[in-house]
């Protein structure tokens, strides 16, 4: 039973089924290490102290806002915590305080609404990372689940979905930021917290390539990275037209080349249902720059810099390939195209009246 005298809410994971009341360890611990990272940085804040240049938490501050974990709810995956862990350091004014804080903020990112962030996290510094820490807390775009927040009532106070990370993108980073950035693939070689530099072995060139972060994204590099990383930011050139060094970096992620899941294409009014569900691998070119997916049978050959951009291209083609050969009638078509066109009959189903 929850703590009664601490504030508490839950996590509720939608596995993407209504009888699945299982989710993968992987994706509950990251919803978690975010959470408590979003708690802390709210509770320097509710302390009356500022982050200067480095977010260094307290030990003391770790332990007065750690979430602490309660027994899973039977019937779904619903985890409930209390806010505050044991001993003489937890102050219960503070800590419900800093839900507070932190129910403002997920509910205004649940409703896409920038408006009232800034009222309910007034230090911007802080506010960014705790920003940051959202974006970890929320579903990428292939994702099949999603995230509800649940106060000590069971009401809902925010939903994460995978048009989360997205809005949480554009609240961060200016539009000509983000229309001049570029995402660049490479080998982490070294991370210099001092200078804020992350170096990459950028593989096309094999050079070493200085990426120089924003503040905010710094809590990104305390994660441990794998040896491909994917760095977003300003690219600057040398004179033969290759990187020599990315500024402003405004994002840091492991490369992800797990298997992409995909059981409905939406594009431009066209909804479309696989059966069964499809799965795809994809791989890397030459240049280690590009995601691919490849599928001889359903004449799918799609690439991109990201996960996202990825998903949204199969989308595209997909939704072409079934306008162009599924919807046309064989005396247009010749054989080769007929198989095509029998492959996705195949597959997929048309949703008529989807919204």
């Amino acid at each position: 039973m929850p703590d009664s005298n601490k504030p508490s809410f839950s996590f509720h994971i939608d596995g993407g089924t209504p009888d699945e009341h299982a989710v993968p360890a992987v994706i509950l611990v990251q919803i978690l290490e975010n959470a408590q990272r979003a708690f802390e940085l709210i509770g320097v804040h509710v302390e009356g102290r500022g982050i200067k240049e480095r977010a260094r938490v307290s030990a003391a501050t770790s332990q007065r806002f750690q979430l602490v974990c309660q027994l899973p709810e039977s019937g779904s995956y619903a985890m409930p915590v209390t806010i505050g862990g044991a001993g003489e350091l937890v102050v219960a004014d503070l800590a419900d305080k800093a839900f507070g804080i932190f129910r403002g903020i997920m509910e205004h990112v649940s409703a896409r609404s920038t408006v009232g962030l800034a009222s309910a996290l007034p230090d911007e510094r802080i506010r960014r990372r705790v920003l940051e820490a959202v974006k970890g807390m929320a579903p990428r775009a292939d994702a099949k689940w999603k995230l509800s927040l649940h106060d000590d009532r069971d009401v809902s106070f925010a939903t994460f979905d995978v048009e989360t990370i997205p809005f949480v993108e554009e609240t961060l980073v200016p539009v000509e930021q983000r229309e001049a950035a570029r995402v660049v693939t490479g080998e982490l070689k070294s991370i210099d917290f001092t200078e804020r530099k992350v170096t990459i072995i950028y593989p096309p060139t094999s050079k070493e390539l200085a990426c120089i972060y924003e503040e905010a994204v710094e809590d990104l590099l305390y994660e441990k990275r794998r040896d491909l990383i994917q760095v977003t930011g300003r690219v600057l050139l040398d004179d033969q037209g290759a990187p020599k060094q990315i500024i402003d970096v405004t994002d840091i992620r492991d490369l992800d080349l797990s298997t992409l899941a995909l059981d409905t294409v939406r594009h431009s009014g066209l909804t479309l249902k696989a059966a069964p569900t499809l799965s795809f691998e994809p791989t890397l070119d030459e240049s280690k720059q590009l995601l691919c997916i490849e599928h001889g049978e359903l004449g799918i050959d799609v690439y991109a810099p990201t996960r996202e951009t990825l998903l949204a291209e199969l989308h595209e083609q997909l939704a072409m390939l079934w306008r162009e050969y599924a919807q046309a009638s064989d005396d247009e078509l010749d054989a080769p195209a007929r198989l095509l066109k029998q492959a996705l009959r195949t597959r997929f189903t048309e949703a008529v009246h989807a919204a």
